[in-house]
């Protein structure tokens, strides 16, 4: 907002007999209506009648100010609504100084507006495809017009004294929409910095502001980046990276309190014991099984199977994968190598684990079986995972069963199994992105013949125990 100009006119001081009490009132009228208007500024004079009539100044000067304040609020909303010459409107207070605060601040106010109106229109006749506005002038301190297109002019008056006096800038569309729906200026972005720009791959359009770049391109839409996670993917080359344009905003990742932002090629994950990470894909992989003492069946082996259920994001990516059945003895180990999930950290809330030991069953059945049971289980568990604060992907899943531990999900899986193959044991696997990073990360172990970084609990029945192992790479 503009400042008012520090003059009096019919300026009425109540100490005007008392020529040391009228220069303390006086003093303390005018910073209030013209300096700092803090009103915990101290006064200048020792306690006694001057400090007393300086605050008593104060207050004066402060509605004073306000009265600036409404006129000049009264004079611009007038302006920007209205075009060519305007009839100021009644002024409230009677003649006096307040009158006059009022009378100045709407004569700022109309200039204001009308030099928004002007930088407005200068501005769209210098950039192309600004034909037509398309809505009223918004704001106060920083105003924005929208034009056809979804484009916008944005405009700050009086200009802050950090930007050139010409604080006016064209944001094209789609990145105009996404701008306003985070907040426009007074969001996470802050004020526009520079015009609307094309990127020299010819396939997206950036536009800077004060906390943030947000690009745009037709197939990812308008995406912002900020911090350090956009540091780190401009100083790697940012649309010309191997990871391409952003494909969501910056997003928190709550299981670790951490932030992504999801890219064409990849993610960029932050924590702050961590710094930036940057993550093409993962693979979370089936490796093999130990047999650690076989079970009380009549059978010279036991023959053994494995369900693997991956938890997406919706209860419609719980994809679950059968193992061979395998001819098992004590003390026998059977290495495999299965890929269970292939994609982002952010695509995989859980891995459930079944063992089962076949009889006479059919295996794809169980799997059908399994499934719904770990999709019961995550109903059961939707409090839990909504209590998260994320809901159902997966970092609430994480989350929930971080809290929770894999009874639920066991319980559920054991309840849907029905006669035929026996189930052995399951396990379950809270899988939040960092775990995932820290998986992927660490050297690989090995049991016997087993080469893992994950791997179940000892899964026992009918005097047979078991552990099967997994390992998670980044790929």
């Amino acid at each position: 907002m503009a400042m008012p100009r520090e003059h009096l006119t019919d300026f009425d001081n109540p100490h005007a007999d008392d020529p040391d009490l009228a220069e303390a009132y006086e003093a303390g009228y005018r910073e209030a209506a013209f300096g700092t208007h803090d009103a915990d500024k101290p006064s200048p004079f020792p306690a006694g009648p001057q400090s007393d009539a300086w605050k008593e100044g104060f207050v004066a000067g402060a509605r004073r100010f306000r009265a600036y304040q409404k006129g000049y609020a009264r004079g611009i909303t007038q302006g920007l609504q209205h075009e060519g010459t305007i009839d100021p409107m009644p002024n409230p207070h009677p003649p006096g100084d307040l009158a006059n605060a009022w009378g100045e601040g709407q004569q700022d106010g109309l200039l204001t507006a009308r030099v928004v109106r002007d930088d407005i229109a200068t501005k769209a006749l210098e950039i192309a495809h600004f034909d037509q506005p398309a809505g009223p002038i918004h704001g106060s301190g920083w105003y924005w017009q929208e034009w056809n297109g979804g484009r916008a002019i944005y405009v700050q008056r009086p200009a802050d004294h950090e930007l050139p006096p010409d604080a006016v800038f064209a944001v094209d569309a789609p990145i105009h929409a996404e701008y306003q729906r985070l907040g426009g200026v007074g969001g996470l972005l802050g004020r526009p910095v520079g015009d609307t720009e094309n990127v020299p791959d010819g396939r997206g359009t950036v536009s800077e502001f004060q906390n943030g770049t947000m690009y745009a391109t037709e197939a990812t839409g308008a995406r912002e980046v900020h911090g350090l996670i956009r540091q780190h993917w401009l100083e790697r080359g940012g649309p010309r990276s191997d990871l391409g344009y952003p494909t969501s905003n910056e997003l928190d990742e709550r299981a670790d309190h951490g932030k992504v932002n999801t890219f064409e090629r990849g993610d960029l994950y932050f924590w702050p014991d961590t710094g930036v990470v940057e993550v093409a894909g993962i693979q979370v992989r089936y490796r093999g099984q130990n047999c650690f003492g076989e079970s009380d069946e009549i059978s010279a082996e036991d023959e053994t199977y494995i369900v693997a259920s991956t938890v997406g994001p919706t209860q419609e990516t719980i994809k679950s994968t059968t193992t061979s059945i395998a001819d098992v003895n004590g003390g026998g180990s059977y290495p495999d190598f299965l890929v269970l999930y292939s994609g982002a950290p952010a695509g995989i809330g859980a891995l459930a684990v079944t063992m089962m030991e076949h009889d006479a069953g059919n295996p794809d059945q169980y799997r059908t079986q399994i499934e719904g049971g770990v999709r019961l289980a995550l109903n059961g568990l939707a409090g839990a995972i909504a209590a998260t604060g994320v809901g159902l992907p997966v970092s609430g899943i994480a989350l929930a069963l971080a809290n929770a531990g894999a009874g639920p999900i066991a319980n559920a899986i054991n309840s849907a199994i029905g006669s035929g193959d026996d189930l052995i044991g399951t396990d379950v696997f809270p899988l939040a992105p960092k775990s995932l990073i820290e998986l992927a990360r660490a050297e690989l172990q090995r049991e016997r013949d087993v080469e893992f970084n994950l791997a179940t609990k000892l899964l026992s029945a009918d005097g047979g125990s078991y552990k099967a192992y997994f390992d998670v790479d980044f790929v």
